[in-house]
């Protein structure tokens, strides 16, 4: 027997359909995607790059000098500002997951510093993104996330891949055409003795009895 234990609330967007991608150059078009309210959105958020003079630059234009300031934005917002319990990405982490290609990197670069940047990898057709991260002391009228998450948006549709999105921001993702959906993890545990197992029944019956219900009423 397994125990289905729900893990967390994830969103993602379908941006497969190859119609969607014949045409491809320096301009991110999100016309195909999403109702009125959702391209009216990312085409706003995209062009605060220009209203603030930020260009978005690709790995090849990420030099290594870069590669220090990369760890520090994602430990910014993934560690300092959320938690230390996240992926710990040291600098020699992210410079070999960039040589190897295992992590595509872009930034947002203004006056030669970064001060945005993600990186993401495929597997068969779905998108996701480690690695997130911006100047946290920054104003946040400036909009690096709204930025960045616009960038994000444009290179799954250009690469004609479902992107995963991962939890939070539950509303933001939705409001840009993002689709709710529960991710689980499966735990065997009839081997163990009943001492250890009721914690995880416990679980089990807490997740999928109160947790999943409440976060469906209030749309998490």
């Amino acid at each position: 027997m397994k125990n289905a234990v729900m893990e967390k609330k994830t969103d993602s967007r379908d941006l497969t359909d190859p119609a969607k991608n014949e045409r491809r150059d320096s301009r991110v078009r999100f016309y195909d995607l999403g109702n009125a309210k959702s391209r009216w959105l990312l085409k706003r958020d995209y062009e605060l790059l220009t209203k603030h003079g930020y260009e978005f630059v690709s790995e090849a234009n990420l030099t290594a000098e870069d590669i220090s300031r990369i760890a520090e934005l994602y430990k910014l917002l993934y560690l300092e500002k959320y938690s230390y319990d996240n992926p710990q990405f040291s600098e020699q982490f992210i410079a070999t997951a960039k040589a190897s290609g295992a992590l595509t990197l872009y930034g947002l670069r203004k006056e030669g510093r970064i001060d945005a940047v993600m990186g993401y990898f495929c597997r068969k057709g779905v998108m996701t993104t480690p690695l997130f991260g911006y100047d946290t002391a920054l104003p946040q009228s400036i909009g690096l996330y709204r930025m960045l998450s616009a960038c994000l948006i444009g290179q799954a549709r250009e690469n004609g891949h479902l992107l995963h999105e991962s939890a939070g921001a539950a509303q933001f993702k939705r409001n840009r055409g993002a689709v709710s959906d529960f991710e689980y993890s499966a735990v065997y545990e009839r081997h163990l003795p009943m001492s250890r197992r009721w914690c995880w029944l416990l679980l089990e019956q807490l997740l999928n009895r109160v947790g999943v219900p409440l976060m469906r009423r209030m749309k998490l």
